[in-house]
């Protein structure tokens, strides 16, 4: 006992240590038991959305991505938002515009393609706009930004209606050199 009482630090740093071992250790394990459960259900998604896009590649439902950078297999749910988000910033009225992206049809219909091909957590939200966008119906670009918008956590740059078509090619000259 008389020990303990002269290595009072040594005895508490021990304790400590073993405590935070231990917890460490629980830690630790939970995390590998649900990556374990959790990674071949994501594993097996993944493949087949993967597959699907490399499917409708091969049957040539998939033309080359006309954003350029990015393989239809590589597209993630970010670069769709992204993608439609640039877009819609030709059609609507907001304040702050990062992305710019010039909506066509070679694009709208892409995309729909790959969403299609693909599995995407938004999907419906995808494919009720980009086939709105496929007829010319832009009627409600503004909320259809704003959509897009929220699922990417926007907090500046909300759109306040839809550009009239004198706007619209304003906004295109005026981001000219920004556009891709």
């Amino acid at each position: 006992m008389s020990w303990m009482k002269e290595n009072k630090i040594l005895v508490a740093s021990v304790i400590v240590g073993a405590i935070c071992l231990g917890c460490f250790s629980v830690i630790m394990l939970d995390m590998v038991n649900s990556k374990a459960v959790s990674t071949p259900q994501a594993d097996s998604e993944e493949k087949t959305s993967k597959e699907k896009v490399d499917k409708a590649s091969e049957e040539g439902n998939l033309a080359e991505n006309p954003f350029r950078g990015k393989e239809a297999t590589e597209l993630t749910e970010e670069d769709i938002l992204n993608y439609m988000h640039g877009m819609s910033h030709q059609k609507v009225i907001a304040e702050e515009k990062w992305l710019h992206y010039e909506m066509t049809t070679e694009r709208i219909n892409y995309l729909i393609a790959v969403v299609e091909n693909g599995q995407y957590e938004n999907e419906e939200v995808f494919l009720d706009i980009l086939h709105r966008w496929s007829v010319d119906d832009f009627s409600e670009a503004d909320k259809d930004h704003n959509k897009i918008w929220r699922i990417q956590g926007g907090t500046i740059g909300e759109a306040t209606g839809v550009m009239t078509a004198e706007q619209e090619q304003l906004y295109l000259e005026e981001n000219k050199g920004s556009i891709e």
